[in-house]
């Protein structure tokens, strides 16, 4: 089974990465959150620094991008071609209204004919361009099983088969569910069973018995992607994998790492305290009895009271 890290916009960029890498090995692949390629043909600062290899030495990282425009792509492809990644996965997930609204992420999957239109200009400008056909360059795509109808799934896989995707990540969820309801394992099955090319499982992952009944149900299946559960538990991979769950001197460390890590590149501590605090939305499902020191770290508004917080809660 390969294991493979969702990209989370503003959790798992590059700071979260290597300290999680570092703690908690043993994920083949950190899918990046995604870069926007648009007409100007330039990226944010922010952009770049998380996808500058220096960011991501010794990390598995694949980088993710988010268009509609087959020549943008292509520019982001030859960019980051560049930089040396060899795997560039195209976003068709995003839920986004500010992006489904432009057709692009989740939005992208209601005018199929133009997703089928954009595939076709993007392999044949890899065919063409012999340094991205010379390297090799594998385009993956993360998906959702359609946009408001499963039904959409036929039609969708119909296009995935016609190009040589490398591999196909499918969220088991229409762009209207968001993150809410019960993942789609039944369209999920049939989106497997159809699919030509290498096929990753996503959605509502959050412990080993959660894998091991997918596996159950899909012995065939090699590899998943797993998001929130990762957030929550950054042990997940170890546990499923037959390790031990975290202890808590190994979820401080971890946290203290991860504070500084932040610490090098946010410059305001107290936006530092709110990131970690985003975090913590995740991880204090851990501590059930925790309520009191969980309300006090979801109020601290300095660095002072957030480790005073976190310190009462993490009795080592």
């Amino acid at each position: 089974m390969e294991f493979l890290f969702a990209p989370m916009e503003g959790i798992t960029k590059y700071p979260f990465r290597r300290v999680h890498h570092t703690f908690f090995p043993g994920m083949d692949a950190y899918y990046m959150p995604f870069i926007v390629a648009n007409q100007t043909m330039s990226y944010k600062k922010k952009e770049l620094q998380d996808i500058d290899p220096a960011n991501n030495a010794g990390i598995p990282a694949i980088p993710q991008v988010l268009t509609n425009k087959p020549d943008q792509f292509l520019h982001a492809v030859r960019m980051l071609a560049e930089r040396g990644y060899r795997e560039v996965n195209f976003n068709l997930g995003c839920p986004m209204a500010t992006e489904v609204s432009k057709k692009k992420g989740a939005g992208f999957l209601s005018v199929p004919d133009e997703l089928d239109r954009f595939f076709d200009s993007v392999f044949n400008g890899i065919a063409a361009d012999s340094g991205l056909s010379g390297a090799q360059i594998r385009i993956s795509v993360k998906t959702r099983i359609g946009m408001e109808d499963a039904a959409e799934s036929v039609r969708l896989m119909e296009i995935f088969n016609r190009y040589p995707v490398s591999r196909l990540i499918i969220h088991a969820r229409r762009r209207s569910d968001f993150y809410k309801g019960v993942p789609d394992r039944d369209t999920f099955g049939t989106m497997l069973a159809a699919s030509c090319h290498p096929v990753s499982y996503n959605g509502d992952l959050f412990q080993p018995e959660d894998l091991r009944q997918l596996q159950d149900r899909f012995p065939e299946l090699d590899s998943v992607m797993l998001g929130r559960g990762l957030i929550r538990n950054p042990a997940l991979v170890r546990e499923m994998k037959g390790g031990e769950p975290f202890s808590e001197k190994e979820l401080a460390d971890y946290l203290a790492a991860l504070f500084e890590a932040y610490r090098e590149v946010i410059r305001e501590e107290n936006n530092v305290v709110h990131k970690m605090k985003e975090l913590w939305f995740y991880l204090g499902d851990n501590f059930p009895d925790g309520k009191k020191q969980l309300k006090k770290i979801r109020k601290a508004g300095s660095t002072a009271e957030y480790l005073a917080a976190v310190s009462e809660l993490l009795v080592i």
